[in-house]
């Protein structure tokens, strides 16, 4: 939990808890502004950018510590990457705003967890226990 980026903003309790008043408020803030179709949209690139990353970040520091075979989470990350490609497609050809919103909020996840970083430097030994 070191690597969650957050701040207390004064609330009692965990981070778990603060992470998910962040979720509703984000929540909140995606149904203010965009259609149940437009939130699906970038539920869909998120969670399929996630996944690519986890079965990529698997091939690159677990396969062995979990004894996972290379084959599975390159066929993942292909089907992945072929799903992603076609909801893109179908995305910029029909509503552009929501790839456009989905990659700035991606930048901006991506500048805020490298500041975080920055800032909070963890120790390698720390990772090896988690």
């Amino acid at each position: 939990m070191k690597l969650v980026p957050h701040s207390h903003f004064g609330m009692p309790g965990s981070i778990q808890k603060h992470t998910l008043v962040y979720t509703v408020v984000l929540g909140l803030l995606l149904t203010i502004f965009f259609d149940l179709t437009r939130i699906a949209a970038l539920g869909i690139i998120f969670y399929l950018i996630m996944d690519i990353a986890i079965h990529w970040g698997i091939l690159r520091y677990l396969k062995v510590e979990i004894g996972a075979r290379r084959v599975f989470p390159i066929i993942a990350i292909v089907l992945d990457a072929i799903v992603l490609a076609g909801s893109i497609w179908v995305k910029i050809t029909r509503d552009p705003m929501v790839v456009g919103v989905a990659a700035a909020l991606m930048l901006t996840f991506l500048l805020a967890e490298l500041l975080f970083l920055r800032h909070n430097p963890i120790e390698a030994d720390e990772h090896e226990h988690d």
